[in-house]
């Protein structure tokens, strides 16, 4: 067995534009989702460009049809699907042609294995859609959907992967300590460790959440991906900020919710004022009728689609530039959103990224 991904996912490329990615710098790792089917199943994980012969091929997918809101951030803001969907489409034709030709069998799961269920993929043979630790090997022998049920084991990734990830909670369920800290000893070789979790600050008492802090440390620069304004209140912030050593040039930015796993619609200034006061400056997806209730808060703001995008992405641009601090990007951003607001949406779907030159003069005119 093998495992892989489509080239965008493989390399953890960011959801944007596919005449924007060639300007991003390809991850070195491959995801944290391939590693832990690897840790489970001592299969091999290979590039795309690299898959050959084989009996099963299983197949990590993360948004391949961009049927989730962040996708539909960057349809809407740029005219187009973002770039893991023409990915992951060139993808099923090349798997399709090489199946064809091997006769191998097909597995996919991973957060995107929904996405599947609903296009119909016939040349995919079986679809994990959840959890996998429980079920992989029957997803081995049989065909058709299976579903994953909560994990009774967790295991530890052997080799780093995308972003330094380790998972600390799933749902509700801690992941054990000792798997943690295995994994935090993999990642460091990345100089860093990215606490993945639905919230941080459910993980548990204060005082567990500070240890767990404290430990992570010992691995290089911590990060954590996601907090709900649920938990806020349970935790000393000022206690994380003091653990993590952070300051106006060392802050965080992770997810804010409402609640875990539900994006924030609702604003909660004393909240995020505290967050501020403790360097956290936390990316926040809100309605695009929504925007003011940001003003003076130090935050990323990511506009869902709604009425007049383009004068919601330049507003929620002019509350998040203040994390900037080269002027050089800050001024060919400002003046790239200010004139799509002008034209109504039509600059930044024409705009030719790949084109240097062509992005000079929008600072200069």
């Amino acid at each position: 067995m093998i495992l892989t991904a489509d080239p965008a996912t493989f390399y953890s490329l960011p959801p944007l534009p596919e005449r924007v990615l060639p300007l991003i710098r390809k991850n070195k790792y491959p995801p944290y989702g391939l590693r832990k089917i690897e840790a489970i199943t001592n299969a091999r994980i290979v590039p795309p460009s690299k898959i050959g012969k084989t009996n099963v091929l299983g197949i990590y997918v993360n948004d391949p049809f961009a049927l989730t809101p962040q996708s539909s951030v960057i349809r809407e803001a740029f005219g187009e699907e973002p770039g893991f969907y023409y990915s992951f489409k060139r993808f099923a034709s090349k798997i399709r042609e090489l199946k064809t030709r091997f006769n191998f069998k097909v597995i996919a799961g991973g957060p995107g294995a929904w996405e599947l269920l609903e296009r119909k993929e016939k040349w995919v043979d079986t679809i994990v859609v959840g959890e996998a630790e429980n079920v992989i090997f029957d997803a081995i022998k049989r065909e058709g959907v299976i579903w994953g049920t909560p994990a009774e084991k967790f295991y530890p990734i052997k080799s780093p992967s995308a972003t330094a990830e380790v998972e600390i909670m799933r749902g509700n369920r801690k992941v054990p300590r000792e798997v943690i800290l295995k994994e935090m000893e993999v990642q460091s070789v990345q100089g860093k460790v990215n606490l993945i979790s639905p919230d941080l600050f459910s993980y548990g008492t204060e005082e567990e959440i500070l240890e767990l802090l404290r430990i992570s440390t010992r691995f290089g620069k911590v990060f954590f991906n996601q907090i709900s304004l649920r938990s806020i209140s349970k935790v000393d912030v000022s206690k994380v900020s003091k653990t993590l050593g952070l300051s106006e040039s060392n802050y965080r930015t992770p997810v804010l919710s409402k609640e875990p796993g539900v994006c924030n619609l609702d604003v909660e200034d004393e909240a995020i004022k505290e967050l501020n006061k403790n360097f956290i400056y936390p990316m926040i997806f809100s309605p695009s009728d929504a925007l003011s209730s940001f003003e003076g808060l130090k935050a990323i703001i990511i506009p869902l689609p709604g009425k007049d995008y383009p004068k919601a992405l330049y507003e929620a641009w002019t509350i998040s530039r203040s994390l900037i601090r080269n002027k050089l990007i800050v001024s060919l951003v400002d003046r790239t959103l200010l004139k799509n607001k002008e034209t109504k949406g039509e600059f930044l779907r024409k705009l030719n990224f790949k084109n240097p030159l062509h992005l000079i003069t929008i600072i200069l005119k």
